[in-house]
């Protein structure tokens, strides 16, 4: 009876469950009388009669229009508009229960129809076309009815003809600044017979304001620019670029710079306090800092801006820019004020936001000053007084041919520091598809002023665990790991050449670390590692950046084997390698470009690493008695190790990107070496290779571990060359949803035949046949501070196998258990894989 009373109360809450999503799911429930729930809109492009093709750019056209309409319908999840039925769910809230969370929280209200104006929208989607040099275009809008409470929106767009430019003139004279602007013309944005765009337009308007700039025109703004547009051409335009007739002439002047100071400890709680103090003069710049946080030297390489020299856009922006990169500094404002008296220098005191007169671009000109004495100095210069007598504007100043002498500004550099110390702790979680789960916490102390000189120090220390809690069969046992690193980071290049400094806005850094660690294997053995290393990174612009390390010292030291690892050894003696004792004397290169940005059609990821170890040793340490070279009685590696990675991003549409990559790596070991150090070997499979394959159990080439099923296997397969593709199909879903379909490719070698591995072997008339192929699907949930990735993939080609039977499509079968426990592989990781 009981059983039969719980059915019913079941059934019962089914029942009404049913009912309430049933209820909900009628959208138009609580649009008003009279109105219509908005659906949306649709955009119809009706191509011109004479070209009768759509543009190159249609789809950016279309994209254009469909953001500048308004309102947006409800919003949808997976297709279905939930916030809209929550929102239905619930009634007019009267206090903080139920229906206060579904209408005020987590629902959405309707989008209605009355909320859409359909002619004024038209009005929009035509200036749009018009800037985009469809003159002649019109719009159209006609509501579509649907059903008997929904409606949606639908827009004609008729462009008809596109004009193009036919010349670009430049309407100058001989003055300073109407030559300079003169002078920029090749590099003009405005191409003859591109179409007519606004926004080149204004491109050419930003870059003659910056050329300008360039040249010490500081109160000049792209707003004293005109471009004025003949379209009376027969569907081309003529283009005439001026300066405005009534641009002041604190904009026609080109200046110079007078003090550059500096107050390092500014606070905006007690900015009075924070620019009081002694100005000590250093390399031509002034430094207020009366807590004494820095030494003068912390800026030598951060200030472009330099007394007695013509102010620069670039020289301004890099030492902003520089400043900010040092990491010391969370705040940087820059406050420039013209000079009436050369003679007189105003070091201390002021604000980064007091209030003054301000020109057309919203910078302050400060022009109160005082002499020595504190009285206001408000006299002119000479130069300045005939100046500004003949002239006022622009016009004036070109009829009464003045030519303006040079003037002057001050530059205060306002910068607000981070805190000195800090503490971070981070805690990892991992989770592999050989079955083992893990955990990792790190505490980092931080010093970003030490020695105060802008240096930062980073104390780390790390532990982890690794345990396998399923697929027995994968091998391996738990382990855990320990480390420690002590870094300094000097933001300058620290060589026996002085002076060194390149000019970009990116702080050259030197960094010198040592490091620790330790990697135990229970019941197998205990691995330490020692590394010294020195380190100059350096960026040239915002996508080229490069690390150079000639020193990279590591001392790798094996203790407490134990007979279990021994019996593994002689079923697998190539496992030696992993903890071979022996020094790594060498260093390395790396160089990157990545030019990826959202609006990017087309963006590429391309990077470069040369890696040589033991040449200088092996040059002058002579061999022992057994043929080796050793360094405090231990051997040392010699080989050249070079890495390529490829990656090109193509934005097929909104939300779809199309990911491929391209992965080369070529090690060749010589001397004491046979093979690559275990730590310099390429390893393949895994969540971010060939995720078809579990991690380190794909090759050497055509070889197979027959323990591959069995607990003996410590899955670390690796070779001296690796070749990898990956290709990639990511398409957004919904809210924070995003799915990819992918293929991998791929396998790794070794340089020579191992008798224990035969088939490892690299050789260029075979390696094709021993490339593994596999595939799958993957979910993505991208919070944007995290990305949880989940693929499922599957093996197409299977290397090891004899040859007729290596593409194994054919064999793939979900219903059957043991094939899905061998072949179904899970990737549960934290990032995209590439």
């Amino acid at each position: 009876m009981r059983k039969a009373n719980s059915h019913t109360i079941i059934y019962c809450c089914l029942v009404c469950l049913a009912y309430l999503v049933i209820s909900s799911c009628s959208t138009t429930r609580t649009v008003p009388e009279g109105d219509r729930l908005y659906t949306g809109s649709n955009v119809k492009w009706i191509t011109d009669t004479i070209v009768r093709k759509k543009p190159k750019d249609y789809s950016n056209l279309v994209d254009g229009m469909n953001k500048r309409i308004r309102p947006n319908r409800n919003r949808r999840f997976l297709g279905m508009p939930i916030k809209l039925w929550l929102y239905n769910l619930g009634n007019e809230p009267k206090g903080k229960g139920l229906n206060y969370l579904l209408r005020r929280k987590w629902g959405e209200p309707p989008v209605l129809l009355s909320q859409a104006k359909p002619d004024y929208t038209s009005e929009v989607l035509e200036e749009y076309l018009v800037d985009n040099g469809y003159f002649q275009a019109g719009v159209v809008s006609a509501v579509k009815l649907s059903g008997k409470k929904k409606a949606s929106v639908n827009y004609t767009a008729t462009p008809n003809h596109r004009y193009t430019i036919k010349s670009v003139t430049y309407l100058t004279d001989s003055s300073a600044i109407g030559k300079t602007v003169t002078y920029t013309k090749p590099q003009s944005s405005l191409i003859i017979g591109a179409n007519y765009s606004l926004d080149s337009i204004k491109a050419e308007r930003e870059r003659i304001h910056a050329a300008l700039k360039e040249q010490g025109y500081y109160y000049f703004t792209p707003d004293y620019l005109l471009v004025q547009v003949d379209s009376t051409n027969n569907g081309t335009v003529d283009l005439f670029v001026k300066i405005k007739d009534n641009t002041p002439l604190l904009a026609l002047r080109p200046y110079k710079m007078h003090d550059i100071v500096l107050f390092p400890d500014y606070s905006l709680d007690n900015d009075s306090a924070s620019t009081q103090g002694t100005p000590v003069k250093y390399k031509g710049i002034y430094i207020v800092d009366s807590a004494h946080r820095f030494k003068s030297s912390a800026f030598d390489r951060s200030v472009f801006l330099r007394p007695d020299s013509l102010y620069r856009l670039s020289s301004h922006n890099i030492t902003l820019q520089r400043l900010i990169n040092l990491g010391v500094f969370k705040f940087v404002k820059g406050q420039f004020s013209p000079v009436r008296d050369t003679s007189i220098h105003n070091l201390t005191g002021g604000s980064a936001n007091v209030t003054g007169r301000r020109d057309a671009g919203g910078r302050r000109d400060s022009t109160s000053r005082r002499d020595s004495s504190g009285r206001n100095f408000n006299r002119r210069d000479t130069a300045y007084a005939r100046d500004t007598s003949q002239a006022g504007t622009y016009r004036a100043m070109v009829n009464n041919r003045v030519a303006l002498d040079s003037g002057w500004l001050d530059a205060k550099l306002f910068l607000t520091p981070y805190k000195r110390r800090s503490l971070q702790t981070e805690l990892r979680g991992t989770s592999k598809s050989n079955g083992f789960i893990g955990s990792q916490i790190q505490i980092t102390a931080k010093n970003r002023n030490w020695l105060h000189s802008a240096a930062l120090l980073e104390i780390g220390l790390r532990g982890g665990l690794e345990w396998q809690t399923g697929n027995k069969n994968a091998g391996g046992s738990n382990s855990y790991g320990l480390g420690g690193e002590v870094a300094v980071t000097f933001p300058r290049f620290i060589t026996p050449f002085r002076g060194l400094n390149i000019r970009t806005p990116y702080v050259p850094k030197t960094r010198i670390s040592a490091s620790y660690e330790l990697y135990s294997r229970a019941d197998l053995y205990n691995l330490n590692a020692y590394t010294l290393q020195l380190q100059y990174l350096w960026q040239r612009t915002q996508y080229l950046s490069h690390i150079f390390a000639p020193v990279a010292l590591t001392y790798v030291l094996p203790t407490k084997t134990t007979p279990a690892y021994d019996s593994i050894l002689r079923n697998d003696p190539s496992q030696r390698n992993a903890i071979e004792k022996q020094f790594i004397l060498g260093g390395n290169y790396t160089i990157t470009y990545n030019n990826q940005q959202a609006n990017r059609v087309h963006s590429f990821y391309l990077s470069g690493n040369i890696d040589i170890s033991g040449n200088i040793a092996g040059l002058i340490i002579p061999k022992n008695d057994t043929g080796q070279k050793t360094l405090l009685g231990n051997s040392f590696a010699q080989y050249e190790r070079f890495t390529a990675e490829a990656r090109h991003y193509w934005q097929l549409g909104k939300g779809k990107q199309w990911v491929n990559r391209l992965l080369i790596g070529y090690g060749l070991p010589y001397g004491n070496s046979s093979t690559l150090p275990f730590v310099k070997q390429f390893f393949t499979g895994g969540s971010s290779s060939i995720r078809a394959f579990r991690a380190r159990t794909l090759g050497p080439g055509s070889y197979h571990n027959p323990a591959v099923d069995t607990s003996a296997l410590l899955a670390n397969e690796a070779g001296d060359i690796k070749l990898e593709f990956n290709s990639e199909l990511r398409v957004h879903v919904a809210s924070v949803f995003n799915v990819a379909a992918f293929i991998d490719a791929g396998n790794i070698w070794l340089q020579k035949e191992v008798p224990d591995k035969p088939g490892s072997k690299f050789a260029f008339n075979t390696f094709y046949k021993d490339i593994a192929v596999g595939g799958g699907v993957g979910l993505r949930i991208d919070a944007s501070i995290v990305v949880v990735r989940l693929d499922l993939a599957i093996p197409f080609r299977v290397p090891y196998l004899p040859q007729n039977e290596r593409w194994v499509l054919d064999k793939i079968d979900f219903s059957d258990p043991e094939w899905r426990k061998k072949n179904l592989i899970l990737n549960i990781a934290i990032g995209y894989p590439f």
